[in-house]
């Protein structure tokens, strides 16, 4: 008797205007299992997903749930199928509160003929399920006055309303952090127990093993193989995604500047940053970590002229400058790189080629006329230098997978010659070989004497790409290190602050709520976050 499976993929081809997404992919999921999807951005992950969404159509190949070949013709096909989807971008609606996102177009009736919905049991159902995330929000509370980790919480709650057999989550914690992450991982064992089957996607390996039944790997549109992950090893893992030998992914950094390209005074902002003062010299990367919430974001939002400061002094070149715009901020020689690439950092339905151009028209044009073939050639040169996949420099930014669309946010900035680049999590959703690709170029803009402030919640990267690490908490910077004098646990141990008994991370006072914070902290924060450094230590 053939085995039975909640999805079956089977011969998926899907084609777009000039390339091959999907050919013949198969892939299948049991109930009870965490099935991880990996492979490069652009490597048919994403697409593959999207068939089985029923956002695109697939252009032959069967799909085949609980035993039964279907057509699934739209996401609420899939829903009504038993799917339930949780992409890497937010899908919530931020005008209404959380009980009436987690159960939009699932309301439970008082009366379905006059349409009144029963809010006792919304709220109440609502309740359960964060409480079931140890998610201390109430239901009433409108979402779009939340962090962005709670969101995704409750995204992910939101999953649970329907009678989900498979739940899809593509890079579910690239926005959480640990206790949020531990959370999540909590509820999955519990959910595999029920027979409720995950297809996850993550560029987090660690989580790879500490989640994974099984792995199918996806290299340019191809299925290369399914894997018991018990069976293959992380370089053996890695090489069958790049489709060759793996290279050192952290390049060595040069010597700075004894000159400051990036010079801030007593930089404050009511209620986020407090008197933050610092350095960044031509050819140096300074790296700025801490918790989500400790006001990475707003320090580089603030030096760039995206938000208004109330006090301090902001020096290029030992020029003092105002911005009171992102637009001053170029013309001053200062390049945002949002983490938002979605939202603030590209037009979607504009071309690569339009956006790479954007910020640097002024310099593009003769006269008040636009060169076209200058703008064409500069972005097919960047698009080739950062491996950007995609058939073309007309190819919209919005047809791209996260990571080209990371690519393309580094390429434009890189056009406007910006003398300060702000890198807000440069490499969030970039698979191996583009986190390899993205820190090239950083090495190359070194060597150019650009000055580089980088934010990142990753403390590795922060550890392995910064000539200095300042930590960052409740909107202040509360520490500095020089490359090669600190850990993770050290940067954790700042981050979070308390009382150092030798050994271990003391406890934070119980209840006591970090107004910086995306989370409320307890006693167990200190533990999770060892064993997690521990864990992936021992991975690694």
């Amino acid at each position: 008797m053939a085995e039975q499976y909640i999805v079956e993929m089977k011969n998926i081809v899907k084609q777009f205007p000039g390339v091959l997404a999907l050919d013949q992919v198969n892939f299948q999921l049991r109930p009870g299992e965490v099935h991880v999807l990996l492979g490069e951005n652009g490597a048919g992950k994403s697409t593959l997903i999207k068939v089985l969404s029923g956002a695109y159509q697939e252009n032959d190949g069967e799909i085949i749930i609980n035993g039964e070949q279907v057509k699934i013709n739209s996401p609420q096909d899939a829903i009504d199928k038993g799917l339930r989807f949780i992409y890497q971008e937010i899908n919530l609606v931020p005008e209404i509160d959380i009980a009436r996102n987690m159960f939009l177009g699932m309301e439970p009736m008082q009366s379905r003929w006059l349409g009144t919905v029963d809010q006792k049991q919304l709220y109440g159902q609502a309740a359960e399920l964060l409480e079931r995330f140890h998610i201390d929000l109430d239901p009433t509370e409108v979402v779009g006055k939340l962090s962005v980790t709670q969101q995704k919480m409750v995204e992910i709650a939101r999953a649970l309303t329907t009678h989900a057999r498979a739940i899809i989550l593509d890079e579910p914690t690239d926005v959480l952090e640990d206790r949020s992450r531990q959370d999540l991982f909590d509820v999955i064992d519990k959910l595999k127990a029920d027979g409720i089957g995950f297809i996850y996607i993550s560029h987090r390996y660690a989580e790879v093993y500490e989640l994974g039944d099984r792995v199918t790997i996806l290299r340019d549109g191809r299925n290369v193989g399914t894997f018991y992950i018990k069976d293959l090893t992380l370089d053996t893992m890695i090489e069958k995604m790049i489709g060759g030998e793996i290279k050192k992914q952290y390049p060595k950094l040069p010597d700075t500047s004894e000159t400051n390209a990036l010079r801030v005074e007593g930089l404050q902002r009511k209620g986020l940053l407090r008197d933050i003062s610092l350095e960044v010299k031509k050819g140096e990367i300074v790296g700025v970590t801490g918790l989500m919430g400790a006001g990475k974001t707003e320090l580089g939002r603030a030096i760039a002229g995206v938000d208004c400061i109330d006090a301090g002094e902001i020096y290029v070149n030992s020029n003092r400058v105002v911005n009171n715009a992102p637009s001053e901020g170029i013309e001053n020689g200062i390049a945002y790189l949002t983490e938002d690439r979605k939202t603030l950092g590209l037009i979607l339905d504009q071309s690569i080629r339009n956006n790479y151009a954007i910020p640097s028209l002024g310099r593009l044009s003769n006269f008040g006329l636009v060169q076209h073939a200058r703008i064409n050639e500069e972005s097919q040169v960047y698009m080739d230098r950062l491996n950007i996949r995609a058939p073309s420099i007309k190819t919209h930014a919005g047809q791209l997978s996260g990571g080209n669309q990371q690519k393309a946010v580094v390429a434009k900035w890189l056009g406007a010659q910006a003398e300060v680049l702000i890198f807000d999590e440069p490499t969030r959703g970039i698979d191996i070989n583009g986190r390899r690709e993205v820190y090239q170029i950083m090495e190359e803009l070194l060597a150019q004497g650009v000055g580089i402030l980088m934010l990142t919640s990753d403390y590795q990267e922060a550890l392995e790409m910064s000539h200095r690490i300042l930590v960052m908490r409740r909107g202040s910077v509360v520490k500095e290190y020089r490359r090669g004098e600190t850990t993770e646990a050290d940067i954790l141990r700042e981050a979070i602050g308390q009382i150092d008994d030798g050994t271990r991370l003391a406890p934070i006072e119980a209840g006591k709520l970090d107004v910086f914070s995306d989370h409320q902290v307890d006693h167990n924060v200190a533990d999770i976050t060892h064993e997690l450094i521990d864990k992936r230590r021992s991975e690694s």
